[in-house]
């Protein structure tokens, strides 16, 4: 096989490895990952706190929902049947 080719295919098997986490992780809500990774991170810094640890990422994953929640129910919405 030529080199060039080979650099090529590992590149493209590169590339659809991360295109592949980045829609599974991502999806159509890049603020719903990036709320996670935000609580996932506080709940680090808060991880020897025994009562405030918990109440915390609790009440953050509630936040969190509640947003994505309305910032869902903001968007209009696309009627199928008034396109022709």
């Amino acid at each position: 096989m030529p080199q060039g080719k080979t650099g090529s295919t590992i590149w493209k098997a590169v590339k659809s490895f991360f295109s592949f986490w980045k829609d599974f992780l991502v999806g159509d809500s890049p603020v719903l990952a990036l709320g996670v990774v935000i609580i996932l991170a506080v709940a680090y810094l808060l991880r020897s706190y025994t009562y405030l640890a918990p109440a915390t990422v609790i009440i953050l994953v509630l936040a969190l929902m509640t947003f994505t929640v309305w910032q869902k129910a903001r968007k209009p919405r696309r009627n199928p049947q008034s396109q022709s």
